[in-house]
Parts: C-alpha cells; sequence; structure tokens
C-alpha cells in the first residue's frame, strides 16, 4: 500500500518584534494612558531621555531657587525665637545654611539621579520579598517615568519664580505652587501641620498613583498588592520627615 504523502503545512510566521519604544510618546502615555505605557515599559524599558528630560528641567529651577531663595530665612526666624544666641553662632549657622542651599539647588540634577535609584532599588525588593518579579532596569525605567508630574511641578514653580521676581524665603518654597493646602496655616505658628499639608499635595498624589500601576506591571503583582507597597512606602517617608516639624511643635 502505497503512502499517501501529508499535505505541507503552511509556515508558521515569524511573531512580529515589538517596535523600537518612542520615549517621548511614553511620556504622554504615562500621563493620558499610565496602565498601557507602564506595560510596555515593563516590557522594554528605557530610561535614558526622560532622566535628560528631567535633569535638564531640575538643572533649570535649581539655578533660579539658588540664585532667588534667601536659603538663611528659615535658620536666622529660629534663632531670633532663641535666646542669647552668639553673634558668631547666628552668622556661621546663616552662612551654612545659604552654603547647603546653593550646593543641593545647584545639584539637583545629580541628587535626582542618586534618588530614583535608590526609589526604585528599594521598592524593587519590597516587592520581590512579597513575591513579586522584574529586574532593577524595568524598576528604574518605571520610576523615572512615574515622576514626570513632579517636573511639571517643576516647570510651574519656574514659571512663577521667573515672573515673580525677587527674592523668596525657602519656606515659601512649599507652597509657591498652590496645589497643596499648606499655605492656609503658618510655618512658624503650627510647623508640624504645615508639614502634613505640604504632603497632601495634588501632583504626589498623581505621582503615587503612577508609582502604584508602574509597580503591578513591573513586579507583576496585582494593583492592590502594589497599592499597599506604595502607600506604606510613602507613610513611611512621611513619617521621617514629620520627626523635625513635631520637634519643632513640641518646644512651641
Amino acid at each position: 500500500m502505497t503512502d499517501i504523502p501529508a499535505p505541507p503545512t503552511a509556515p508558521t510566521p515569524a511573531s512580529t518584534p515589538e517596535p523600537k519604544p518612542n520615549s517621548f510618546s511614553r511620556i504622554i502615555g504615562v500621563l493620558f494612558s499610565p496602565d498601557e505605557t507602564f506595560d510596555s515599559i515593563a516590557r522594554r524599558p528605557d530610561w535614558v531621555v526622560p532622566l535628560v528630560l528631567i535633569m535638564i528641567i531640575a538643572l533649570g529651577v535649581g539655578a533660579t531657587i539658588a540664585q532667588r531663595t534667601d536659603f538663611a530665612a528659615p535658620a536666622r526666624e529660629a534663632m531670633e525665637q532663641q535666646k542669647n544666641v552668639p553673634p558668631e553662632r547666628m552668622e556661621m549657622a546663616l552662612k551654612w545654611s545659604t552654603m547647603i542651599g546653593k550646593f543641593v539647588s545647584y545639584a539637583s540634577p545629580i541628587l535626582s539621579a542618586v534618588i530614583f535609584l535608590i526609589i526604585a532599588g528599594v521598592l524593587l525588593l519590597v516587592c520581590r520579598l512579597f513575591g513579586g518579579e522584574g529586574g532593577f532596569e524595568q524598576a528604574f525605567s518605571a520610576t523615572v517615568y512615574a515622576w514626570i508630574p513632579q517636573s511639571i511641578k517643576a516647570l510651574i514653580m519656574l514659571a512663577i519664580l521667573l515672573a515673580r521676581g525677587g527674592i523668596i524665603s525657602a519656606v515659601d518654597l512649599a507652597t509657591i505652587v498652590r496645589s497643596n493646602p499648606a499655605f492656609l496655616v503658618s510655618m512658624k505658628t503650627n510647623p508640624l501641620l504645615f508639614a502634613l499639608l505640604t504632603n497632601v499635595d495634588l501632583f504626589g498624589i498623581w505621582t503615587l498613583i503612577l508609582f502604584i500601576i508602574a509597580f503591578a506591571h513591573v513586579a507583576r503583582v496585582s494593583k492592590g498588592k502594589s497599592a499597599a507597597i506604595m502607600i506604606s512606602a510613602r507613610l513611611i517617608v512621611l513619617l521621617f520627615g514629620l520627626i523635625g516639624p513635631g520637634i519643632q511643635s513640641l518646644r512651641k
């Protein structure tokens, strides 16, 4: 009996590779369609373009703040409330406050990159401890893109500083963009409430939401678990940030 040859099988089409990501499209996508965008970032992470853009904005804002801000004002007000502060001690404290403020302002682009590395590493480690997956490059890329709302706030601050002109106190930087209710209270009379209200910020909440979405895709966990991790981490940072203002309030 003659074997009947099997009909030729159609060739399996090769899987179409995902196109190279467009960083600028991703920046827009993070703002308007974050779920789909972070899913793409988790598959093919990139970070050079958004990081450079954030660093350029940080440099412009930092240089403007360094030239337009009286960094010594908070220290001067604090020491004026104390009694018997030697003039030489006050002069030295004011000098160091100004030096540190200017250094941090001009170094803000480098400091931003270092902070992103720390945030990405810590959040990825916590996600992995709670059963998540993902690699550091994915976490770093997601962190940089999730920071875009903060850069938008920085641009608004830059516009306000340039339009206002003159010298402002370092305390006013927290409320120069009216995206939080801290401008309703006085830093001098209620430092703890002031510090707490600065953290109830529209851009900060927007950023937190993006981090939740981003690490849900990067770590391949549910959005509920990602939210629990991100909100817990934010609360820990907040509590540490309230230690100083809390001590000031107790002294008052």
